[in-house]
């Protein structure tokens, strides 16, 4: 039986300096423009890593852009295509796009893309009224905007949860085609027709037809990768993660 991990990575199987408690047995694993490394891998996480690969196949599963994905190096190859743009974008084994996915969602996304400046525009605007400091941009690739991602300067987690509750969550009473998601430092507005689960679901649908009965788990840390996670027969969780902490309250 094919065996098929779906992995978040950001904060999943590498995280930036800042969250880690000490670079002295750290591996980069991903980059920035510069060429500098911006996250590392940790032992366990490396340990790990290489001993899922040795029997499964794994499709990484993650909100970064085609861009950001090509500067990541995990240190082991993945040959099953990857989902990127939190499901916007599919690519095959090839490093091409997934035309028929895209074709599914462009209808969809057609009809939200005016309102992607006006959520930004009201978010800054308020952000400046209340001396936050933050950095919203639309992200936007293949001729598409995808999302809006609100960070702050300072990675004040208190302040970005002030903006999700007194601005973002009225916003998105008006905006109903959106929805939001709240992580340490990253406050995401997505379009309801964009989710790693959409994209996951569409994948297991494909690999099934292609090799019958498969096995998946999901792999992440986050509330936003709970819904692509519950689409695997098993899931794995970072211990202290956000999606961790959840399940603990409960």
């Amino acid at each position: 039986m094919e065996k098929f991990l779906f992995l978040d990575l950001d904060d999943t199987v590498f995280q930036t300096r800042r969250k880690c408690a000490s670079l002295e047995q750290a591996t980069p694993a991903a980059y920035a423009l510069s060429g500098e490394p911006s996250s590392y891998s940790l032992p366990k996480q490396k340990t790990l890593l290489a001993l899922l690969h040795e029997q499964w196949r794994i499709i990484p599963t993650t909100a970064r852009t085609q861009a950001a994905y090509v500067r990541v190096d995990l240190g082991v190859p993945c040959n099953d295509g990857v989902i990127l743009n939190h499901g916007a974008t599919i690519l095959d084994e090839n490093g091409q796009e997934d035309e028929q996915w895209r074709a599914r969602l462009e209808p969809q996304l057609a009809t939200v893309q005016a309102m992607f400046s006006e959520l930004k525009q009201v978010i800054e605007q308020y952000a400046e009224q209340q001396h936050i400091e933050l950095l919203v941009r639309i992200i936007h690739e293949a001729g598409l905007d995808f999302y809006v991602e609100v960070r702050h300067h300072q990675a004040v987690y208190a302040e970005l949860h002030s903006i999700l509750v007194n601005c973002v969550q009225p916003l998105l009473q008006e905006f109903t085609a959106f929805q939001a998601y709240l992580n340490s430092n990253s406050l995401t507005i997505l379009p309801r027709s964009i989710n790693k689960s959409h994209a996951v679901n569409y994948r297991l649908d494909a690999l099934k037809q292609q090799y019958g009965e498969i096995l998946t788990m999901g792999m992440g840390d986050s509330l936003s990768d709970a819904p692509f996670i519950a689409q695997c027969d098993y899931a794995m969780i970072p211990q202290g993660a956000q999606l961790h902490q959840q399940l603990v309250e409960c």
